[in-house]
């Protein structure tokens, strides 16, 4: 599974990522392993050691080796990605799957559909690599025994004592051609299960796609989005109904909504801001707050404003950072607020972000920290023009341009009052 663009899912990947530690760097690439993988990796090694350590030992084997597909699957994205331009930010490995978050997803509908289809890909050419290696460890017996198993429940036969020992060895206990076998199952299984059609899954974009060769990027993406997001209900709902106690299916569907959403949203405001300027969305504003200011006379300044968040500058009338009401509010409840300045409120840990009116916003929005959600603006001498505000942003864009139609349609009326 490769999650879209590193901004395109900010809201998903700032919880998902901020518990992660780095197992390596490989072709240029970061790769990550969250650290619920490390309760994956207890619950297998103690779930059978009952059946001795080096039942146990093979099992962590086996996990690890499925996992080493997963990353090679991930870094077929990334090395698609790679052609078309597109760098990755990392690679992190989770229990339910892996996540390759790309810098941006290809524009061009064959572009993205190549780089979704290069994961399974690589699972497909392990397969054939694989299966030729088991083919060389494997005996006559055993190659017996899973031609029985694949046509037995159909043909009603029977399997030789000789043949059903092979099999219980090769399954029950560790062997180089288990493994082989288990590999080439999960591959098989990879493939499969990622090309179900449920954005952003692989075979979610490789339906969004070949939608987007017939329609616009962000109505293929909605198309997706509710074609994926009925399989993921589907996946828990039968989960939920199924026999089976194994969680993974209903986090693995939850996991394909919220992700779904997240980048369906964000396509949504991205093409939306696509060659649009700061300015024409941010809120104007002249009221700013002196870092000098105490918090009493700031609470009588507020008393005149709507606003949740003000800018501060200093002396020089540089900004300094932003104020938020419900900080000032917790700073008057203290016995030394008297005494205390709007300076005080300040984070100067924090780096002050700001973006410039004459910025494009497709490339200011990727700067901004989505969970702040107002950022102040400033002009080309860093003088403080006004803010932008995450949450009325889209709505602000609509306004300038009817403000631009109406303006429009005033002009033609007075040349025609001329001529």
């Amino acid at each position: 599974m490769n999650v879209g663009s590193t901004h395109g899912v900010a809201l998903l990947t700032k919880g998902l990522m901020s518990c992660r530690f780095q197992i390596g760097k490989f072709l240029g690439i970061d790769l990550f392993v969250h650290w619920t993988f490390l309760l994956l990796v207890a619950y297998v090694f103690f779930s059978s050691i009952g059946e001795g350590f080096n039942v146990a030992l093979f099992m962590l084997a086996q996990l690890l080796g499925v996992f080493f597909c997963v990353t090679l699957h991930e870094y077929g994205h990334a090395m698609a990605a790679r052609r078309f331009g597109i760098g990755t930010a990392d690679i992190t490995l989770l229990p339910i799957g892996g996540v390759a978050r790309l810098h941006r997803m290809p524009r061009i509908p064959w572009q993205e559909m190549i780089v979704a289809i290069a994961g399974p890909a690589v699972n497909v050419v392990l397969v054939v690599v694989l299966a030729v290696v088991f083919a060389t460890q494997v005996s006559e017996e055993m190659l017996i025994g899973l031609q029985d198993l694949a046509a037995g429940p159909q043909e009603g036969l029977e399997m030789s004592q000789d043949v059903a020992t092979a099999i219980d060895t090769m399954f029950r206990f560790p062997s180089i051609a288990g493994f082989l076998f288990t590999m080439i199952a999960v591959n098989i299984m990879l493939v499969l299960f990622n090309l179900i059609p449920a954005f952003p899954m692989d075979g979610g974009r490789v339906l969004r796609s070949f939608v987007a060769m017939f329609t616009n990027y962000t109505m293929a993406t909605k198309i997706a989005f509710r074609i994926g997001f009925f399989c993921a209900a589907l996946m828990i709902f039968f989960s939920i109904q199924g026999q089976s106690s194994n969680p993974v299916p209903i986090f693995i569907g939850l996991f394909v909504a919220f992700a779904g959403y997240s980048e369906f949203k964000q396509v949504e405001i991205t093409e939306a801001v696509r060659g649009r300027v700061v300015a024409e969305a941010m809120i104007c504003t002249k009221t700013m707050v002196s870092e000098d200011l105490s918090l009493k006379d700031l609470a009588k300044k507020w008393k005149g404003t709507s606003d949740r968040m003000l800018p501060v500058v200093n002396a020089g009338g540089h900004p300094i950072g932003m104020v938020q009401m419900s900080k000032l509010i917790s700073s008057l409840s203290q016995p030394d607020s008297d005494t205390k300045l709007v300076s005080s409120l300040i984070d100067r840990n924090q780096p002050l972000k700001l973006v410039k009116d004459s910025e494009l916003l497709e490339k200011a929005l990727p700067k901004l920290d989505r969970r702040i959600r107002q950022h102040l603006v400033v002009d080309d001498q860093g003088v403080v023009t006004g803010v932008i505000d995450l949450d009325t942003m889209v709505q602000r864009l609509c306004l300038h341009d009817q403000e631009s139609n109406d303006h429009a349609t005033t002009e033609v009326r007075h040349f025609d009052q001329i001529n």
